[in-house]
C-alpha cells in the first residue's frame, strides 16, 4: 500500500515521539517496536498479557512498546498488542528483541460487525547482533552504563554496593538462558538454511568446491562429488570443538562432535570415524584392509641420531632398518595358523548344512581376511607362498 505523503513514514517518523502511530500503520508502514512481554503462559490476572490478548487463541502475542515512542492510551486505544503475522511458521521473539509492527484486519470485524477494526501483527525479530541465538537490544533505562552502583562519596564514608542497589541486568525471557556458544552456520553459495536458537538446523545445501585461495572455507563434504549435487544436512546439538579461539566465527555442521546429526547425500564424501567395525551380526565385515607393506614403509625413525645397527630391532617384524628377518619361524607360524582356519572352514560347512545362523560364519570370514591382511610376507619384491 502506497504511503500517503502527508503522513510520516517509518524512515523519518517511527522513531519521532510526535508522530502519530496509528497514522504510521494505517498508511502502510511499519513500526519497529521492543518486546516487553510474550503470551506464553496462562494467568488469572485481567490485567496480564494471556488475558488481554484473548487467552488460548493467541498464545505468542506480545506486548511491546514503541522505539522511541511512548506507547500512550491515545496511540493504541486497543493496549499495545500485537499478533504473530503467521502462524504456520513461527519465530518466537524474546523479551528486548526488536520487531517489525504492521496492522491488518481484526476479528472484530465479523465478532463486533465493526469494519473499520484493525489489530497490530509482528513480523520476525530483527538481527541487531546478526545471531541465530539471540539478538536483545534494551532500552538505555534498563542497564548500566557503569558498575558502581553507589555513588563515589558514599563508598568513601563506607557505605558498600549491596544487592538491592544493583541494577538488573535485562533478561530475554523467563526460561530462556542466553548461552555464548551458539554460533552461526556458515553459507554456501544458493544455500538455504533453517537455525534455530540451540545450536539445531536444517540446511538445503550441495557440493560446493572452492577455488584454491579460499580452501579455508570450503565445506567438510565438498572435497569429493560434482559441482551443485545436493545435500540435506539435519543437525541437534552444535559442536564445541575449538570455540574459546572462535566464539564468532560461522561454522559447518561437524559429524564427528555435534551432538546428532542426518546427511542426505548425492556423490559427497562424509569423513566419519566408525565407533565400533565390529558388524558381525549383520554379515558385513567392515575391518579396513591393512597394507603390510605400507606398514613397512611407514615405521618411523626414533631416534635419528642413532646408527642403523642401534636402531635394528632383531625381534621386530617391522624393522627400522632394511634388513630381512629370518622367516623360517614366521612361515611355520603361518602354516599352523592356515591349518587351524582350515579347521574353520569345515565347521562352516557342516553349519552350513544344519542353517546355523550366520554370524558365526561371518566371524570366520573374517578372521579370514585378517590373517591375509596379517600374514602378506614379502620377500625380494615378491609375495612368499605358505
Amino acid at each position: 500500500m502506497p504511503v500517503n505523503n502527508q503522513f510520516p513514514t517509518i524512515g523519518n517518523s517511527a522513531f519521532v515521539p510526535n508522530s502519530n502511530p496509528i497514522s504510521v500503520i494505517q498508511n502502510g508502514g511499519l513500526l519497529a517496536a521492543r518486546v516487553i512481554d510474550i503470551s506464553l503462559t496462562t494467568s488469572t490476572n485481567g490485567a496480564s498479557i494471556f488475558q488481554t490478548s484473548g487467552e488460548w487463541a493467541n498464545i505468542g502475542a506480545i506486548k511491546f512498546e514503541l522505539l522511541g515512542n511512548s506507547t500512550s492510551k491515545e496511540n493504541f486505544p486497543q493496549g499495545p498488542i500485537a499478533y504473530p503475522l503467521d502462524n504456520n511458521i513461527r519465530k518466537v521473539p524474546l523479551i528486548n528483541e526488536i520487531v517489525f509492527i504492521t496492522s491488518g484486519p481484526s476479528r472484530n470485524i465479523a465478532l463486533e460487525e465493526n469494519s473499520d477494526a484493525i489489530d497490530f501483527y509482528y513480523m520476525n525479530a530483527i538481527s541487531v547482533w546478526g545471531r541465530s541465538h539471540l539478538n536483545m537490544l534494551p532500552s538505555n533505562s534498563s542497564t548500566s552504563k557503569n558498575t558502581d552502583t553507589v555513588p563515589k562519596e558514599d563508598v568513601e564514608k563506607g557505605i558498600e554496593n549491596s544487592e538491592d542497589s544493583q541494577v538488573v541486568e535485562p533478561k530475554p525471557g523467563n526460561t530462556f538462558e542466553e548461552k555464548a556458544n551458539i554460533r552461526n552456520l556458515f553459507p554456501n553459495e544458493g544455500d538455504v538454511i533453517i537455525e534455530g536458537r540451540f545450536g539445531n538446523s536444517i540446511r538445503f545445501g550441495s557440493t560446493a568446491k572452492q577455488s584454491k585461495e579460499n580452501k579455508n572455507v570450503e565445506s567438510p563434504w565438498s572435497t569429493e562429488g560434482q559441482e551443485g549435487n545436493p545435500i540435506t544436512i539435519i543437525r541437534n546439538g552444535q559442536s564445541q570443538v575449538d570455540l574459546p579461539l572462535n566464539n564468532w566465527f560461522p561454522i559447518y555442521e561437524d559429524i564427528q562432535n555435534d551432538d546428532s546429526s542426518i546427511y542426505m547425500t548425492s556423490g559427497q564424501t562424509i569423513p566419519v570415524v566408525l565407533a565400533s567395525t565390529n558388524f558381525a551380526s549383520f554379515g558385513v565385515d567392515a575391518i579396513p584392509v591393512a597394507n603390510t607393506t605400507k606398514l613397512f614403509q611407514e615405521v618411523p625413525v626414533l631416534d635419528p641420531s642413532s646408527s642403523l645397527v642401534e636402531l635394528d630391532n632383531t625381534g621386530s617384524t617391522f624393522d627400522t632398518i632394511n634388513q630381512e628377518p629370518d622367516l623360517s619361524t614366521e612361515i611355520e607360524n603361518i602354516r599352523e595358523t592356515i591349518r587351524k582356519f582350515q579347521e574353520q572352514i569345515n565347521k562352516i560347512k557342516e553349519l552350513e548344512k544344519l542353517e546355523e545362523v550366520s554370524q558365526t560364519r561371518s566371524n570366520v570370514v573374517r578372521e579370514k581376511q585378517q590373517i591375509n591382511d596379517q600374514f602378506t610376507i614379502i620377500k625380494n619384491g615378491e609375495e612368499v607362498d605358505v
